[in-house]
Parts: C-alpha cells; sequence; structure tokens
C-alpha cells in the first residue's frame, strides 16, 4: 500500500500494526502497546490504552512528543516515520539503524544533486553486485500477510434495533 504525502497517522499505525503480529497472527492490543511505550521495561507508559486506541482508530491525531518516541518504541518503528510528511519507512530505518548511511548523506550534501545521482547509481551497482536484480525497493517493506484475526473472547457486540429484532424473530422462526 504505498503512502502518499498526506497519509493520516491512524493509516501509518494501521501499516505498523500490521507489522507487529505476534506468532499466532494477532495484533496486539491497545493495552499491549500503551505498556509497551514505556520508557523502561515495567516503567510507567506514555500514554493510556484510551489514548492508543483514538489515535489507532483516527479520533485523535496530534499526539506529543512522549507519545511519539513511546509508539515509535512500542511498534519498532522511527519516530520520524510517525511524523507528517514522513512516508518512506525504509529509508528512515535505514538512516536510524546505520552509522555509515548517515555517514554518505552527510558526504554527499556539499556535492548537490550530481553527487545524489553519483551515490544512487553505486548503491544500485552494489545492489546488482549481491544479486538483488530488482532495483527498486518500496517506501514501506511489505508486512506479513494478514491473517485472518479470529474474534476475542468477551462480550458481545451490542447490537441496533434492527439487527436485535432480526435476530429475534429468526430465534423464533427457528432458522
Amino acid at each position: 500500500m504505498p503512502l502518499g504525502p498526506d497519509t493520516p497517522l491512524s493509516s501509518k499505525l494501521a501499516v505498523l500494526m500490521g507489522r507487529k503480529r505476534g506468532v499466532d497472527g494477532k495484533t496486539p492490543s491497545s493495552r499491549v502497546i500503551a505498556a509497551a511505550t514505556a520508557e523502561t521495561p515495567g516503567g510507567k507508559p506514555t500514554m493510556t490504552h484510551q489514548v492508543v486506541n483514538d489515535l489507532l482508530n483516527g479520533v485523535k491525531s496530534n499526539p506529543t512528543s512522549a507519545q511519539l518516541g513511546g509508539l515509535a518504541r512500542a511498534l519498532d518503528s522511527p519516530v520520524a516515520y510517525l511524523l507528517p510528511g514522513y512516508n518512506g519507512l525504509t529509508s528512515l530505518s535505514v538512516y536510524e539503524e546505520y552509522q555509515d548511511a548517515r555517514e554518505a548523506l552527510r558526504l554527499i550534501h556539499d556535492l548537490g544533486e550530481a553527487g545524489a545521482a553519483e551515490l544512487l547509481e553505486a548503491a544500485r551497482e552494489i545492489r546488482l553486485r549481491h544479486g538483488h536484480s530488482d532495483l527498486t525497493v518500496s517506501e514501506v517493506p511489505e508486512p506479513l500477510p494478514p491473517a485472518a484475526e479470529p474474534p476475542r473472547p468477551g462480550r458481545r457486540r451490542r447490537l441496533s434495533f434492527t439487527e436485535a429484532a432480526e435476530r429475534a424473530v429468526s430465534d423464533l422462526e427457528g432458522t
């Protein structure tokens, strides 16, 4: 799913949640994510599960910088990805993880467009040498294929008046 320049925070969080699936194929709950926002394991979370839920559902879209940092920790993402206009999860991850990548960008800083083009060509040659025939890499790494999430145990969803009436008729008629 390519993300455009106006990608809302809730969409970015959905991408990260899809990548965070457990071995059972389920995405973590908002309580688990909230607990993981703490700076230290077992420490005080930077937000409540309700705030996490509001951010995931798009009800809230302007978290504090501390909350952004906590979400990035919880979802194993660069903080910059959660900011407006920064959609290249792959490049931001490389930038954060590899000191040499940051150094390469600093070295071409004053070389302008020609320097960037040379660096790009060298990177393509290196990819080919390492056996990567595809020269395009997506902005957002492909998440694991989505697994069907079974319903979580708990209280049944409250039915609308129409749904309740249809269920009552169905139960009375035995269908």
